[in-house]
């Protein structure tokens, strides 16, 4: 009677030893050097902990709504199915509030009911504390401009290419800055439909609430940073009226540029008189 007792007592702490002394489940290597494109959200919850809010779009204005993480997880996610929530994180550095968003691709999984959430694009936002609270958690947040130079210091993801021939491109909107960073795996995140006819990239997608001067400077100033997936091939085919080409604002090239001209001033019509 002993004996059976004494061989499960081992197998068991053979069981324990092994599990002790086996390595941790290693993460999915991601599509880009940013470490985020690629993950899953399983993946990306283990290496930066729960999110601090979830949060999901109401209209295309980006107007959000903004939950506590254990009322999504708990309550919301089973009462909207269909809505596939961002994860969000705050942290401050160097003194500066920064909120990092996480959109998702919903990936069919073979024999499973239950999709894969794929982190195909990582907003990165730059915000000023309410002057009454000093919060930046609330669902309206004012936007705070952050110089050029600052941003590898605040987002150290965001490592553009210092080369002067870099792809730049300006619209109306933002400026992109592909990378020299091609993947064969991040056609997943792409729903275009020129999706496999061309190589797709690491990109920046800068924004400003200003208006975007003729070139670019390390002391112009964004409020927001998206890294995302864009290619260079397809941008010269197909969107050569929206994306002007520009000179790589982090290169040798742009820092020796004059200063962009100050726009003319219109001056204000004079009103003429009957006689």
């Amino acid at each position: 009677m002993r004996r059976p007792l004494m061989r499960t007592v081992l197998l068991v702490l053979v069981a324990i030893v092994a599990w002790t002394l086996s390595p941790p489940p290693a993460f999915a290597k991601p599509f880009f050097s940013d470490g985020y494109l690629g993950l899953t959200q399983e993946e990306l919850r283990a290496k930066l902990g729960p999110p601090n809010k979830v949060r999901t779009m109401t209209a295309a204005l980006r107007i959000y709504i903004y939950y506590s993480f254990e009322e999504w997880e708990h309550v919301l996610r089973e009462q909207l199915p269909d809505a596939v929530g961002e994860d969000v994180y705050l942290y401050v550095r160097d003194k500066t509030n920064v909120r990092y968003s996480f959109q998702y691709a919903v990936e069919k999984k073979p024999n499973s009911d239950t999709p894969a959430l794929i982190v195909k694009l990582v907003e990165v936002e730059f915000l000023s504390p309410d002057p009454l609270t000093g919060s930046v958690e609330g669902p309206v947040a004012v936007p705070l401009a952050v110089p050029l130079v600052k941003l590898p210091t605040l987002v150290p993801e965001f490592r553009p290419s210092l080369a002067d021939d870099a792809p730049a491109y300006r619209s109306n909107l933002f400026v992109i800055l592909v990378q020299n960073e091609v993947s064969q795996e991040a056609r997943r995140l792409i729903k275009d439909r020129h999706r496999d006819e061309y190589d797709w990239s690491l990109s920046y997608r800068l924004y400003t609430a200003e208006v975007l001067p003729s070139r670019l400077s390390l002391n112009d100033t964004m409020n927001r940073l998206e890294i995302a997936v864009d290619s260079m091939q397809l941008i010269k085919d197909h969107h050569k009226l929206t994306h002007e080409a520009m000179t790589n604002p982090y290169s040798a090239r742009a820092a020796s540029l004059p200063p962009s001209p100050e726009p003319p001033q219109k001056m204000i019509p004079k009103p003429r008189y009957a006689p």
